[in-house]
C-alpha cells in the first residue's frame, strides 16, 4: 500500500515538473488507493505588489469536484527560483482558514489523522526544486474548493532590466480551460519608471499597462475559456543614475514573533554607461547528449555559428562539445582570426547528438583554459539535462567548481527545457558572478545566447563590498559578496539598530583599478516598510543553513535551527509544512465579515506646505485613550507635538505646523500617531 501511494506521487510530482506552470490538480475518492484524475480549476485570480526589486503574488483559486465522491486533492505547483511561501490559507463553508507553519512531520500526522475522521484539514508542502505539494481533503462530492497561497521573491535583474516572470502555461495538463481568469500587477519604484512592458503579453487585446505616477504603473490581464499556453513575464526599466543603490525596510510591530530590530535588503547596482568592453576570452560548452536529437541539435549549431559571428579580433575562443566524452575545437584558447573562425565552423557542423550527459567533466575543461589577466573571462554553458555521466553528485560538482575557478570566470549557464538540473546551473552562475537563462523547447536557443553575448562583454566588479556609514548593522547576509559583473546586480540583507540616512558605499576593483562610490540612502521610510524584507532575511540565513547540512549532514541543531526561522518568519522550507485545520480556528468567520481597523493619517495639500492640514482617523476601539500625535525627523528624533490627549471618534484635523513659529527645511519628515501599543506613520515632503 505505501509502494503504491509514493509511486502515485512521484508520477504527479513528474508531470507537474515537466509543465512548469500554473499547476496542475488531481483527486481521488478519499482512503482508496485507485490512480489520480486530473481536474480543472475553474478560475485563477493573482494579484502581484512589485516595490523595487521585490514582489509579493498572491494567488487565489477555485476547483469543483465533479465526481460523486468525497474525494482528496493534490495540487502540485512550481514556483520561480528563490521564491518562498509565505501563507495558504483555504475556505470551509464560507470561512477563511489559515494555515500556520509546523515541523512536517507533525503537520503530516496531524493531517493524516484528521483524514481518518474526515475533518477537512489542508497541507502544503515542499518535495523539491522549488515545486510544491498541497493536499486538501476530504472535499464533498459535487462541491466547490476556494484556495490562496502568498510568496515572495526578488526580482531577476540584468542590464537595467527587472523581470517579474509569473507561470501560467499548462502544457495541456488541465482537462478543461479556465473559466477566469486575471492578472493584476501594480509596480512601484523608488525612482523614475521608464518602461513596463509584457514581451509575452504585450499584444493581448485582455491585458493592459497603465501609468498611474512617474513612480507607478497597474497592469490588468484578465480573460474567460481561457487556456494558458505561456508564462507571463513583465519587464521593468527606471531611471539609472550612475549607481542604482535602494533599500526596503521593515520594522517590525508586537504582533511578530521575530522582535523589535528592523530588517533591510539592499540593492546596488555597478555603473554600465560609457564602460569600454573588455576584450575577451570566451568559451562556449554545448550539450550533444543524445537528449539534444532533432530540432535541437540544429538550434544548438545555429548558436554556436552565432557565437563565432559575434566574435571580434581582440578576442580569444574555444569551443567544447559534451556528451559521454568531452572534445574541444582546440585544448585551449585561439585567436579569432578568420581562420580559426573558418576551422570552428567546420568542427561546429561535425557535431551529431549522441551519450549521455557528462557535466562535471566539461566544466573541469571550461574552466582549466589558459585565462589572462585584464579580460573578461567567459563561459557560456549550454545543457538540456541532468548528470548522467560522470560525477553524478550535484553538491560536489558545485564544490569542485569553486576549486577549479581559480581565475574568476564568470559563467552563464544556459538551461533548454524543463528536465534539466536547473538549481546546479543556478548555483554555479550565483558562485561566479554569471547569469542563468531558462529556456522552454518552444523558444529559440540562438536569440537566448545573444544574449548572453552582451552581457559578457562587461568587466567584473571583482571584490565588491557595501558599507553603510554609522549605520548599526547585525547579521548581514551574504557576508562576502560575489564578484558582479557590470550590468548585474548586488543584493544584501540585514538588521540594523536605528533608521536614517546613512551613507551606502560600494566599492571594489574594475579592471584592476579601485573603485568606490557612495550614495545617501533612507533607512525606515515608512512608505516603503514592506513586511517582506524580515522574511527575505530569514530565508537568506535558511539557505545558509542549508547549504551547512548538505556539507557536513543532518545535525539536529542545525535542522533545529531551520526549523525555528521558518516557524518564527512563517516560511516554508523543506523541514516544515504549512498545515491548516478549522479546528484550530473554532471562531473563525467568513473573511468579508472581519472586521477593519479603520487607522487613517491623510495630509492636504501634498507636497506639504505652511497651510497643509494633518487628518487623523482612529479605529473606534481606541476612542477615550492618549492619542498622540508628533512630528519626526529622518532620524526619529520628535520635533513637536501636534496632538496629545483623549482619542475621539471620527477625524482629527491639525494644522501641520500647528502653534510652532518655525517653519520646517525643505525635506521629508513623518507624522507618527500613537495610542496605546500601536503606531501608524505618515510620510511627508516639504516644498515650501
Amino acid at each position: 500500500m505505501t509502494f503504491k501511494l509514493l509511486t502515485t506521487c512521484a508520477v504527479i510530482v513528474c508531470a507537474a515538473a515537466q509543465a512548469f506552470s500554473i499547476g496542475a490538480l488531481f483527486v481521488r475518492p478519499l482512503n482508496s488507493n485507485v490512480t489520480y484524475d486530473a481536474i480543472a480549476i475553474l478560475t485563477y485570480d493573482a494579484k502581484v505588489a512589485i516595490q523595487d526589486h521585490v514582489a509579493t503574488t498572491m494567488v487565489d483559486q477555485t476547483f469543483y469536484n465533479e465526481l460523486n465522491a468525497q474525494v482528496e486533492s493534490t495540487f502540485i505547483f512550481p514556483l520561480p527560483p528563490g521564491a518562498i511561501i509565505t501563507s495558504m490559507a483555504y475556505w470551509v463553508n464560507g470561512v477563511k482558514v489559515t494555515a500556520s507553519v509546523r515541523e512536517r512531520a507533525d503537520a503530516q500526522a496531524s493531517y493524516d489523522n484528521k483524514i481518518r475522521v474526515r475533518i477537512d484539514p489542508a497541507l502544503l508542502q515542499e518535495i523539491g526544486d522549488n515545486v510544491f505539494k498541497m493536499n486538501i481533503a476530504p472535499i464533498n462530492a459535487k462541491s466547490p474548493v476556494r484556495f490562496e497561497i502568498t510568496y515572495t521573491e526578488i526580482l531577476d535583474y540584468s542590464l537595467g532590466v527587472t523581470s517579474y516572470k509569473h507561470f501560467l502555461k499548462t502544457n495541456g495538463l488541465s482537462p478543461k480551460p479556465l473559466e477566469r481568469i486575471s492578472l493584476t500587477i501594480q509596480v512601484r519604484s523608488a525612482l523614475e519608471l521608464l518602461d513596463v512592458s509584457s514581451p509575452s503579453f504585450g499584444q493581448q487585446p485582455a491585458h493592459k499597462i497603465e501609468f498611474i505616477s512617474p513612480n507607478e504603473a497597474r497592469v490588468t490581464f484578465g480573460d474567460e475559456n481561457y487556456t494558458p499556453t505561456k508564462n507571463y513575464i513583465l519587464n521593468i526599466v527606471a531611471k539609472r543614475l550612475d549607481v542604482d543603490m535602494g533599500t526596503l525596510t521593515y520594522v517590525p510591530v508586537e504582533e511578530d514573533s521575530f522582535g523589535m530590530e528592523p530588517f533591510f535588503l539592499t540593492w546596488v547596482v555597478p555603473p554600465d554607461k560609457d564602460v569600454r568592453p573588455l576584450p575577451r576570452s570566451v568559451v562556449f560548452v554545448a550539450d550533444v547528449s543524445s537528449s539534444m536529437e532533432g530540432r535541437r541539435i540544429n538550434q544548438v549549431r545555429e548558436a554556436m555559428e552565432q557565437f563565432l559571428n559575434e566574435l571580434k579580433p581582440e578576442d580569444r575562443f574555444n569551443i567544447i562539445t559534451f556528451s559521454t566524452n568531452v572534445i574541444g575545437f582546440r585544448e585551449s584558447f585561439v585567436d579569432a582570426s578568420t581562420e580559426n573562425i573558418d576551422l570552428a565552423r567546420v568542427f561546429i557542423r561535425s557535431r551529431t547528438a549522441l551519450g549521455l550527459t557528462n557535466i562535471s567533466e566539461a566544466m573541469h575543461m571550461a574552466l582549466t583554459q589558459d585565462y589572462l589577466p585584464q579580460t573578461a573571462n567567459v563561459t557560456i554553458f549550454l545543457t538540456d539535462g541532468e548528470p548522467s555521466w560522470g560525477e553524478l553528485n550535484t553538491s560536489i560538482i558545485l564544490d569542485s567548481v569553486r576549486q577549479w575557478n581559480t581565475n574568476s570566470v564568470r559563467i552563464y549557464p544556459v538551461t533548454v527545457g524543463e528536465e534539466t538540473s536547473i538549481g546546479l546551473m543556478r548555483d554555479i552562475a550565483q558562485i561566479s558572478g554569471g547569469y542563468l537563462t531558462e529556456i522552454a523547447n518552444d523558444e529559440d536557443i540562438a536569440i537566448a545566447v545573444q544574449d548572453q553575448l552582451t552581457r559578457i562583454s562587461m568587466p567584473n566588479l571583482n571584490n565588491p563590498q557595501i558599507t553603510y556609514g554609522t549605520l548599526i548593522t547585525k547579521d548581514v547576509l551574504p557576508s562576502v559578496l560575489p564578484n558582479v559583473a557590470v550590468g548585474g546586480r548586488l543584493v544584501q540583507t540585514g538588521r540594523y539598530e536605528v533608521g536614517g540616512i546613512y551613507p551606502v558605499t560600494l566599492s571594489g576593483l574594475m579592471t584592476g583599478v579601485a573603485y568606490s562610490k557612495t550614495k545617501d540612502v533612507l533607512f525606515g521610510d515608512p512608505a516603503t516598510n514592506n513586511k517582506a524584507v524580515a522574511r527575505l532575511w530569514a530565508n537568506e540565513k535558511i539557505n545558509e543553513l542549508l547549504d551547512e547540512i548538505e556539507r557536513v549532514g543532518e545535525k539536529k541543531e542545525l535542522v533545529d535551527a531551520v526549523i525555528d526561522l521558518s516557524i518564527r518568519f512563517g516560511i516554508l522550507t523543506k523541514y516544515t509544512a504549512l498545515y491548516a485545520d478549522p479546528d484550530d480556528n473554532p471562531t473563525g468567520v467568513p473573511t468579508d465579515q472581519r472586521p477593519v481597523e479603520l487607522t487613517e493619517i491623510t495630509i492636504a495639500p501634498m507636497p506639504a506646505t505652511r497651510q497643509s492640514i494633518v487628518t487623523v482617523t482612529i479605529d473606534a476601539k481606541y476612542a477615550g485613550q492618549r492619542l498622540i500625535i508628533s512630528v519626526v525627523d529622518l532620524f526619529g528624533r520628535e520635533l513637536y507635538v501636534l496632538f496629545d490627549g483623549a482619542s475621539a471618534i471620527g477625524p482629527i484635523e491639525l494644522k501641520l505646523f500647528g502653534d510652532n513659529d518655525q517653519p520646517l527645511a525643505l525635506g521629508t519628515y513623518f507624522i507618527v500617531s500613537r495610542v496605546a501599543d500601536r503606531q501608524w506613520t505618515k510620510s511627508i515632503i516639504i516644498v515650501e
